[in-house]
């Protein structure tokens, strides 16, 4: 049972991933389906205030790649702290491969940015899917993998709220279509997937049968970032 609901998530993440290229692609192909997506962007952007103009660009700068991989090791940090290194390894490594893995994508699809009226911005790099939001989706999907119980239910809810400000700042911006934004929560969470069965499957290969008891690392499934697990 436990082979055909992993095999079943796998397939899922491919065709997810698969889906996502060939949109990228097409949205490419015919640039006239992201002229009617800029509408949205140049709404949120005439509402902007300038508090949340200054926010918005905060949290893009921050996000630039330097400061997304040192978010990426202070989290690491600090889940290696409240729980074990066996757990930190995992975060760093499932959402540092989750976040770069859209890099591919970008180069694939090679999607210009969206030109709104009254924004001028700098074209860095392609725009499909963007990796602000594929950051801290990895970031959220990498705590998920090593939190259980009420500690992954406080991450994902917290989490999903982070993804939706991130991903409403960058379209307010204008640096992003919709649809880049929605690409980069599909890619990397497919990926995640992939990459998480990856570690749980390393994981329970290299467990040894002295390491027994609620605190030993059991998959992806290490103490609660919030408190050491009791023995029952």
């Amino acid at each position: 049972m436990r082979g055909e609901r992993a095999l079943w998530q796998l397939g899922s993440a491919f065709t997810a991933a698969v889906i996502v290229v060939l949109i990228g692609i097409t949205l490419t192909a015919v640039p006239g389906v992201g002229a009617t997506e800029t509408g949205f962007d140049q709404l949120l952007h005439e509402h902007l205030t300038p508090t949340a103009l200054l926010i918005a660009s905060g949290i893009g700068v921050l996000l630039e790649p330097a400061g997304g991989l040192a978010i990426l090791v202070a989290i690491g940090a600090v889940v290696w702290w409240r729980s074990d290194r066996v757990a930190a390894m995992q975060f760093v490594g499932i959402a540092g491969v989750s976040w770069v893995s859209v890099e591919p994508v970008k180069l694939l699809v090679h999607r210009s940015r969206p030109v709104l009226s009254g924004v001028h911005h700098a074209v860095e790099s392609w725009s499909y899917p963007s990796g602000h939001v594929a950051l801290v989706t990895a970031l959220v999907l990498g705590l998920v993998a090593v939190t259980h119980g009420k500690a992954r239910a406080q991450v994902a809810s917290i989490g999903t709220v982070v993804v939706i400000v991130v991903a409403t700042s960058r379209l307010a911006l204008g640096v992003h279509y919709p649809t880049d934004v929605l690409a980069a929560i599909v890619w990397t969470s497919a990926v995640w997937v992939v990459v998480r069965h990856i570690a749980l499957t390393w994981t329970r290969a290299s467990q040894t049968p002295t390491r027994r008891g609620p605190t030993a690392v059991a998959g992806l499934r290490p103490r609660s970032l919030v408190g050491k697990a009791r023995d029952r």
